[in-house]
């Protein structure tokens, strides 16, 4: 299930952020992200993904959901 939001919930996640928020990201104060994907480079210690490549955010989730 993929949901959007819960961004507090104890839920394994994929922050999504763009630099044009002005927002923090959630990471690392967020236990949950297991990854971040981000039209830019982002400082992270969990693995960064290109937000506009859609395959291989695809293939990261279903390897963390153990799909592929």
């Amino acid at each position: 299930l993929i949901v959007e939001g819960f961004k507090h919930a104890p839920i394994p996640k994929l922050e999504v952020w763009r630099t044009q928020t002005g927002e923090a990201l959630l990471h690392p104060q967020d236990p949950h992200v297991v990854a971040v994907a981000s039209d830019t480079q982002v400082e992270t210690t969990v693995p960064l993904l290109d937000l506009n490549d859609d395959a291989g955010i695809a293939e990261f989730m279903l390897k963390q959901l153990a799909l592929a």
